[in-house]
């Protein structure tokens, strides 16, 4: 098949380091290509591809043979996106509910609807919320749209820089100016906390 390191079998995942070292040269370019445009951002999707391989060779004595190794190595790395785009957005919010790290703590949304035995939890979250809420609806225009498109929607700086039509560096600007203005805000109100 096109695109096999040579000596490979079609369907089977090579064992050997060698023959591992040949499937990484083969499939390594269309896995960061997949990643890439899935997180739209060139370091996490390079990460995310050493992440792939290092997986996949972790586990190849689990592989059955009923993908070809090609798509065995594509569904890891969906894998592997939704789970950074789901950490992208969890580590937000966890930040702004002020959970540490380490806790096993539910989506701050199903906490704050929570009325179990974490009331008083679920109030301070609530009250926090509200906090970074009133703090982000006081940024200038661009600030906020930077600050909401980064962070509710989890865009990386080019896809928002695409959006408002400006460059990549303008929207760091933006983003930095307004997480310092949301912290110094929240500190004014308590404790600064780590957004």
């Amino acid at each position: 098949m096109p695109g096999e390191p040579p000596g490979h079998d079609s369907g089977r995942l090579p064992l050997t380091a060698d023959a591992f070292d040949r499937l990484v040269q083969a499939e390594q370019r269309r896995i960061y290509r997949i990643l890439l445009g899935l997180v739209r951002d060139p370091e996490a999707a390079e990460t995310l591809t050493q992440e792939c391989f290092l997986r996949a060779f972790e586990r190849r004595h689990t592989y059955r043979g009923e993908a070809h190794v090609a798509t065995w190595l594509v569904q890891i790395a969906l894998n592997l996106a939704r789970d950074h785009q789901r950490s992208r957005r969890a580590g937000f919010w966890r930040r702004i509910m002020g959970s540490r790290p380490g806790r096993d703590a539910p989506e701050p949304l199903l906490r704050i609807a929570d009325a179990g035995p974490g009331v008083d939890h679920a109030v301070m979250a609530r009250q926090r919320l509200a906090m970074v809420w009133a703090a982000v609806d006081g940024l200038a225009l661009r600030q906020r749209t930077c600050f909401l498109l980064r962070f509710v929607e989890g865009m990386s700086l080019d896809e928002i820089a695409d959006v408002m039509g400006i460059e990549a560096g303008t929207v760091k600007v933006h983003l930095a100016r307004a997480i310092g203005m949301v912290r110094r805000r929240i500190g004014a109100w308590e404790a600064p906390c780590d957004i």
